[in-house]
């Protein structure tokens, strides 16, 4: 196994342990689902608003550098902080979930899967889908759009692509995807 996925299955062994809710998305989702890609980091959208930042900290440690100034940044603003594990060098990037209607829905809608042995939650392809058209239109990243199209190619609930994509402004882009995606 390797060190991401060691360092992935213990961090979601923490996580579930002290009844944090998570969800796998980013570049290992991606993996899963389509093609894999290298990745500098694990992202991790967590529902721990509300909880003590030392505690939340604290999860992690000692075998993980995680700064407690961060998590309570974090989780006033509902942004992101990082863990990295000391001995492997492997960053997770937990990503504090946000109020927000998708990302809300998103979550409930997280699938259980077998991943390299272990058990972990993940976010549905459509939602990854609709997440990295986001990320594209925040950043204007071609990696992103280029991400969309692998998930595409695997197959996806247009449907549900579609009605979301309008509301979240990023129907034009979906649209252009699926124009362009790997099994057209």
């Amino acid at each position: 196994m390797s060190a991401e996925l060691e360092v992935l299955q213990d961090a979601l062994g923490r996580l579930e342990r002290a009844g944090i809710a998570y969800m796998l998305t980013g570049s290992l989702a991606l993996s899963y689902y389509a093609e894999p890609r290298m990745t500098r980091d694990i992202d991790l959208v967590v529902e721990c608003a509300g909880r003590d930042p030392e505690r939340l900290a604290a999860l992690f440690e000692p075998e993980y550098y995680v700064s407690e100034a961060d998590v309570a940044r974090a989780l006033a603003d509902r942004s992101m902080f990082n863990v990295l594990h000391l001995e492997k060098l492997v960053k997770l990037d937990l990503i504090v979930r946000k109020e927000a209607r998708f990302r809300v829905h998103e979550f409930e809608r997280r699938v259980r899967v077998r991943v390299a042995g272990f058990d972990a939650w993940i976010a549905t392809r459509e939602d990854l889908i609709l997440s990295k058209l986001i990320w594209a239109e925040q950043s204007g990243s071609e990696l992103q759009l280029r991400d969309v199209r692998a998930l595409l190619a695997g197959g996806a609930d247009l449907g549900y692509l579609r009605r979301w994509a309008t509301d979240l402004g990023v129907a034009d882009m979906l649209e252009k995807c699926l124009d362009e995606r790997h099994d057209a």
